[in-house]
């Protein structure tokens, strides 16, 4: 079973910081919603906290990541690195399913 939860009080400004760096970089199209997310995980080999990043579209699925570190410890360089991450887009070209 799987038990998830706000691991400490989520910091308003970081998590604005964090969706302003994502949209930046990743050029997030309007009508698209950027979610930042600190969870906490108790199952065996989850690690502890985890931020997950999503970007929500009017159409398609999300597309989603997470970084192994609570909010407040996110920088920009670890948004840029996404792409790493994911294989599966490079900064500035990021778009929407169709």
């Amino acid at each position: 079973m799987l038990l998830f939860g706000n691991s400490e009080k989520r910091d308003p400004v970081q998590t604005a910081i964090i969706r302003a760096w994502v949209a930046e970089l990743l050029t997030v199209p309007d009508g698209a919603f950027v979610m930042v997310k600190q969870m906490e995980c108790r199952e065996e080999g989850c690690p502890p906290v985890e931020t997950i990043i999503a970007i929500l579209c009017d159409y398609g699925g999300p597309q989603q990541w997470k970084l192994h570190k609570p909010i407040s410890d996110v920088t920009r360089e670890d948004i840029e690195s996404l792409a790493d991450i994911s294989g599966e887009w490079k900064p500035q070209e990021w778009r929407c399913p169709d």
